[in-house]
């Protein structure tokens, strides 16, 4: 609740200063929809009735429902998709007996990538009487757009307000490097150290769990953020320094052993590489030999049986055949020389 009535705060300040987010009751997102093939079921990612502040006001709009989806990737499809689930949310609430509602559709944009589908606006206009603050801004567009990649490309994000739960999880997205995301979530848990921001601390310690998680390699794990029992076990700013200090030089240790293994698998594979040119270069040269020897079938034939051999015999196995296609008298003999070599997988004998 208190994470979300922060993600309205930043999308849409004026009107989350009307709201009583004390009384505001999540909805259900599951939608059931009749079609041409009968019953189908959609899924939001979330939904919220919030009421208003009682002022004594005479506006038609009681309550606010924000339908609110979480984009990683561009959907061109956005504005239609938040218009239904508006409209279903809607329905179940007229279904269930409740007041007129205005409706926010929020779209959250964690993604890399700028936000380019149609439909979406970034700020809403200033209100005036109750009852054109509770519907007109929403009339324009079919959602509000909260994006990452824009605070971040117009300097956005350094003006978003320190005590907000939801900038703290889009702070924390915006770092790159293990080192300073641990930083970061250190300085984010200072702003909430009440007891009642326990909730909070640990959606955050969980966000940058996976966070990091990300930021592992294909082949390597991921470093590993402390559990949240030892954050929580120190107490006070000496205590936040020795926990970050600790996971500081975990990090430290995890990017030692990635980077050891790294250096040593591209070793590998360049050898691999180079092994493999010099095994195509070498049987190149033999069959060119073998044809102009003995001709194309029995070219042909050694080729096949070179094939077959490791890379690392190829620089061996050219001498020996070369010196075998100018003593043998035919390709056979040439052919069961090497097919007894190779058979044998001895390159020395």
């Amino acid at each position: 609740r208190a994470l979300f009535a922060d993600l309205l705060r930043l999308a849409a300040p004026a009107l989350a200063a009307e709201l009583d987010f004390a009384r505001a009751e999540e909805l259900p997102t599951a939608y059931a929809e009749s079609g041409r093939d009968g019953i189908a079921q959609r899924f939001g990612d979330m939904a919220w009735r919030i009421p208003r502040r009682r002022d004594g006001g005479s506006d038609p709009a009681a309550c606010l429902v924000a339908v609110a989806e979480f984009q990683a990737t561009v959907n061109r499809r956005m504005a239609q998709r938040m218009r239904d689930y508006g409209r279903m949310a809607r329905e179940r609430l007229a279904a269930h007996g409740d007041g007129p509602a205005a409706l926010l559709p929020l779209v959250l944009h964690n993604g890399s990538e700028r936000w380019t589908a149609p439909g979406a606006a970034t700020g809403l206009a200033p209100w005036s009487t109750p009852a054109q603050r509770a519907l007109a801004p929403f009339q324009g567009w079919d959602y509000v757009l909260l994006s990452l990649e824009r605070l971040l490309s117009d300097g956005g994000l350094a003006r978003l307000p320190l005590a907000n739960r939801a900038a703290a999880t889009l702070r924390l997205q915006a770092e790159r490097t293990p080192s300073a995301l641990l930083a970061r979530l250190r300085r984010e848990w200072e702003r909430f150290p009440s007891a009642a921001d326990a909730e909070t601390r640990r959606v955050l310690h969980l966000w940058t769990g996976a966070l990091l998680a990300d930021m592992g390699g294909v082949e390597s794990a991921p470093p590993a953020l402390p559990a949240l029992a030892e954050w929580e076990g120190l107490e006070g700013s000496k205590g936040g320094t020795e926990m970050a200090t600790v996971s500081q030089a975990r990090l430290g240790q995890w990017f030692e052993r990635v980077r050891a293994e790294h250096v040593a698998e591209g070793i590998e594979r360049e050898r691999t590489r180079s092994l493999a040119r010099a095994h195509a270069r070498g049987l190149a040269r033999l069959r060119r030999q073998a044809a102009i020897r003995f001709g194309a079938q029995t070219a042909e034939r050694l080729s096949e049986l070179l094939g077959t051999a490791i890379a690392e015999q190829m620089e061996s196995l050219e001498d020996k055949v070369s010196e075998w296609m100018v003593e043998c008298e035919h390709g056979e003999e040439l052919l069961s020389r090497v097919s007894a070599l190779v058979g044998n997988g001895d390159a020395e004998h």
